[in-house]
């Protein structure tokens, strides 16, 4: 029997929640506002969610720890492979 990872993260400190967008290379990226350039970020992949009071319970999948990278002149975003693309994830920054 395999037992996964259960994470209970507190909604204040999610900054992103959905799907992995497409760019028009066909890659994933979660894109921010500018003023995220610069910060580590945990991007979770549950498996299994359920959303509480304060937060959200999620039994994780996958854990990447990324970098946002500056898109253009107002954007920016952490790249991610194309096997991301339209998964469901939960983005946290590394520190407060």
């Amino acid at each position: 029997m395999v037992d996964f990872i259960n994470l209970e993260i507190n909604k204040k400190e999610i900054i992103y929640d959905g799907k992995v967008k497409m760019t028009y290379g066909g890659q994933g990226i979660i894109r921010f506002k500018d003023k995220m350039l610069g910060k580590r970020v945990y991007v979770i992949f549950p498996m299994y969610r359920k959303n509480t009071e304060d937060g959200v319970i999620v039994a994780v999948d996958e854990i990447l720890n990324k970098g946002i990278h500056p898109e253009n002149d107002h954007s920016s975003g952490i790249p991610l492979g194309q096997k991301y693309v339209g998964r469901k994830c939960i983005a946290i920054l590394q520190e407060g």
